[in-house]
């Protein structure tokens, strides 16, 4: 078995006309035709009537994952518009007009491509696929063929698989956005409601003709064959599912968050009370989420596929977004309202479901900020919620380190969104480090960038995205500021949700190959996307000229799998009520593994346009060549660096030369582009020595060669007190929040403020200028930081005296001495330039 355990997996490319067939196939553009002209569509691995990709993917993955019993079959449809009234949902294929082969027994022969009654010829009125800006090939692949799916279902089972069925939308508009922006202007209107019947359409159960013989779906809606919406996506596949004999769950559609939140006219904010006394809110989406949820049930028994939640056979789910499943706090409303707990209740929704890529880490640059301090400070065991001081202890043993499995699975019920949260989500993306590394990271901003975090109150375990425990066993209501004083706190009757009445999965969860990805598993590297994203603090390393790419880490990627399904499975954290998981983790599946086997993909760069994205992607498998890491070991020690004494013989004058590192590129427009290297200036510094004494007095020349040969010349840095700027009274180091203990040193020169790469000694600390006497240390070595014993208060300001010290080495390997006189000497010019350890 391959690190990590991997019980269920989403199988991708999701598009691509042939793709997860198990017959060989081609395609022809329009007007060519010859196997000279033919496109190879699935057998880039293999030869026509050998295993396809596909084929041969399984069962590669089979053999790394024996553990593996469930797969998410992923097949795409389009959407091109964000606007819900106007927003067409479509499949498509790439070879409109042209034409398909596939190998019979001897040879190719032609079929066609078929989806909800449509083929490659029916144009106009297929909808053509982009192609990538400046190029010729295309950003996806078309929509997976009928019959191919079929039989990919069928073979799946045939392997002992459990199969999940997910429909999912992909946007071919500016910047390919993800499905969860579609929404309407509408909000609290009928607009919002007339928006949702669009996007969602009249497609009814009724309307599809099933072919068992050519393994396909017909369409007789009487929008026509080219009704491009929501509902006949789902009901199409639907009936694919019955031809095939099945599935295990069935998933009615995802992360659809822009659509979810809208509020009808009839919204407000106790909503009104159904007659079983439950609160409920005019959420169009929702209500048209029910009723798709109930057609997909009555297809479903027509056929004879009753659902068996005992063998989990037949089930269906939707999945939200990890942000949006426990409730959505709308903009200006003061609140929170549960709006799927109206779609959670359903008795044909057989489980509560949410894509989860929820944060395990805030690990920053330098250290690793608020958790590598508070590393080994006591875990709050309280009654929820922690206060503002008790927000941060993890009460870990052993050197901290993001690579700690402890510290990955005390965040999976604790840390960001079960105890306390940012208000500032941003992601700024790629910037220089603001911790003085000179790395391009990820940047956040805010309050997230000076890791101020907020607590969470009484009552308010529903805001909490990470409350899984409580969020199962508990009633809900609205939580809102009704103006009477008590703040957000918890309304009006219970909601339909009944507390304990069906298992929770996570459809999704998974962590991208990159570095730092446990801090904001939610986004991926995408170049061509609006939505590419690397997450907050991640390194980006140079590329090529001007060019960065996102740093890689297959090790955090698989650590944060294998905690993940130890958590659950292994620690027993999961628990039950009448026989019932809170958590059934059969269909809890990572994103992602591919029906394309490694290494025909990623190295086959000509066939298919996302092979850039897999090295920082989240695929796994043969694809991550991953061994489970050694017991981290301590972390090193800085240096312990020597000081040179410039001694009183340094003559006049010292040259300091701040600098930077500008890279420039101009354009024939005479306009430049302009990136800087270094966060804080590194500095050239030139000394004479006009006299140095060798008498046994003195010494001189011995002290300076001696440290220079210590030195080995440039090979070592050492501390110098920089001349006239080492010395620095009442700095302003940081002003307390309550609940921070560690402050670097900072020194000011003018208007700029940079951080202290070595210090001498601080001799005074003072909080609101008043001197400390105790209370406080200080770390040794490089970039010192005081560390209190008690958070200094809220908007309490921080200075000390200090002594500065640069780490520097010399310039040049070879140091001139001129004896001009019996027993005196001269160096003209020592230069020194500065570093960082």
């Amino acid at each position: 078995m391959t690190f990590p355990t991997v019980t269920g997996v989403h199988l991708l490319p999701s598009t691509g006309e042939f793709a997860y067939d198990t017959i060989s196939a081609v395609g022809f553009q329009r007007g060519s035709s010859g196997l000279n002209n033919a496109t190879i569509l699935n057998f880039f691995s293999s030869s026509p009537g050998a295993p396809t990709d596909y084929s041969n993917a399984i069962t590669q993955f089979q053999a790394d994952h024996p553990e593996c019993k469930t797969v998410s079959l992923v097949i795409a449809w389009f959407f091109d518009s964000l606007d819900a009234s106007t927003c067409r949902v479509y499949p498509s294929t790439n070879f409109i007009l042209g034409q398909f082969e596939q190998w019979n027994s001897a040879a190719f022969a032609p079929v066609n491509w078929k989806v909800s009654g449509l083929t490659e010829q029916d144009f106009p009125g297929l909808i053509p696929l982009p192609s990538l800006p400046g190029s010729t090939s295309f950003v996806y692949g078309g929509t997976p063929s009928d019959p191919s799916v079929v039989r990919c279902i069928r073979d799946l089972r045939s392997r002992g698989f459990n199969v999940v069925f997910y429909p999912f939308l992909l946007g071919t508009g500016s910047g390919f956005p993800w499905r969860g922006r579609i929404t309407s202007p509408g909000d609290l209107t009928q607009t919002a409601t007339n928006d949702v019947a669009s996007f969602m359409g009249n497609a009814a159960a009724g309307d599809f003709i099933r072919d068992s013989i050519n393994l396909t779906v017909g369409y007789a809606g009487a929008a026509g064959l080219f009704d491009w919406t929501f509902r006949r996506m789902i009901l199409h596949y639907a009936n694919l599912c019955v031809i095939a004999g099945g599935v295990n769950l069935f998933v009615i559609g995802s992360e659809l968050r822009g659509l979810e939140i809208l509020r009808g006219p009839t919204w407000t904010k106790p909503g009104a009370v159904d007659g079983s006394g439950n609160a409920i809110w005019d959420y169009p989406m929702v209500a048209a989420l029910n009723q798709l949820a109930d057609d997909v049930r009555t297809t479903f028994d027509n056929a004879g596929l009753t659902k068996n939640s005992a063998t989990s056979e037949n089930l269906i789910t939707y999945s939200a977004d990890w942000s949006s499943w426990m409730g959505w706090q709308h903009a200006g409303a003061n609140g929170q309202w549960p709006h799927l707990d109206q779609l959670w209740a359903n008795a044909n929704i057989d489980f509560v479901s949410f894509d989860n890529y929820m944060p395990l880490t805030d690990w920053t640059t330098g250290p690793g900020g608020l958790d590598a301090t508070n590393w080994k400070e006591p875990k709050f065991t309280g009654a929820w919620p922690p206060g503002p001081t008790q927000l941060n202890g993890l009460g870990l043993s052993g050197p901290p380190t993001i690579y700690s499995t402890s510290y990955l699975k005390a965040n999976i019920e604790g840390g960001q969104y079960f105890n306390w949260f940012y208000n500032d989500s941003n992601n700024l993306g790629r910037g220089l480090d603001p911790n003085g590394t000179d790395l391009q990271v990820s940047l956040p901003e805010g309050d997230r960038l000076i890791q101020s975090r907020n607590n969470y109150f009484s009552q308010q375990e529903i805001l909490a995205n990470k409350q899984l425990r409580w969020w199962w066993s508990n009633i809900h209501q609205a939580v809102y500021d009704s103006g009477d004083g008590q703040g957000f706190a918890p309304h009006g009757p219970q909601t339909k949700w009944s507390p304990n009445s069906k298992s929770i999965i996570t459809l999704e969860y998974g962590f991208a190959a990159c570095d730092k990805s446990t801090n904001q598993p939610n986004v991926f590297f995408d170049p061509k996307s609006t939505e590419s994203f690397t997450a907050y603090w991640s390194i980006w390393d140079p590329a090529n000229e001007l060019g960065y790419l996102p740093r890689r880490d297959d090790t955090i990627q698989a650590l944060a799998l294998q905690s993940v399904y130890e958590y659950w499975n292994v620690d027993g954290n999961n628990e039950s009520v009448g026989g019932l998981s809170m958590l059934n983790w059969s269909f809890c599946c990572v994103w992602n593994t591919d029906a394309r086997p490694f290494p025909t993909f990623p190295i086959l760069n000509s066939a298919w346009g996302d092979t850039g994205n897999w090295a920082q992607g989240l695929w796994i498998g043969t694809n991550r060549a991953v061994l489970p890491p050694p017991v981290p070991s301590l972390p090193p020690t800085p240096p312990n660096f020597p000081v040179l004494a410039l001694g009183p013989s340094l003559a006049w004058s010292v040259h300091i030369k701040p600098k930077f590192k500008t890279e420039i590129g101009q354009h024939v427009s005479g306009r430049e582009t302009r990136i800087h290297q270094f966060a804080n200036p590194y500095f050239d510094i030139d000394l004479t020595y006009d006299l140095l004494r060798t008498d046994a007095a003195h010494l001189e020349l011995q002290a300076i060669a001696g440290f220079f040969e210590q030195a080995s010349g440039e090979a070592t840095p050492f501390w110098i007190e920089p001349p006239g700027l080492s010395a620095v009274i009442g700095q302003p180091i940081g002003a307390g929040n309550g609940s921070q203990t560690v402050f670097p040193l900072v020194a000011s020169i003018g208007s700029y403020t940079g951080p202290v790469y070595g210090t001498s000694g601080v001799t005074a600390v003072y909080l609101n200028g008043v001197a400390q006497p105790n209370g406080w240390s200080v770390s040794s070595g490089y970039l010192p930081q005081i560390t209190f014993t008690s958070a200094p208060g809220v908007g309490v300001g921080i200075a000390a005296d200090f002594g500065i010290l640069w780490l520097c080495r010399f310039a040049e390997d070879v140091r001139d001495f001129e004896e001009f006189m019996t027993m005196l000497w001269a160096l003209r010019t020592v230069r020194l330039v500065t570093v960082r350890a």
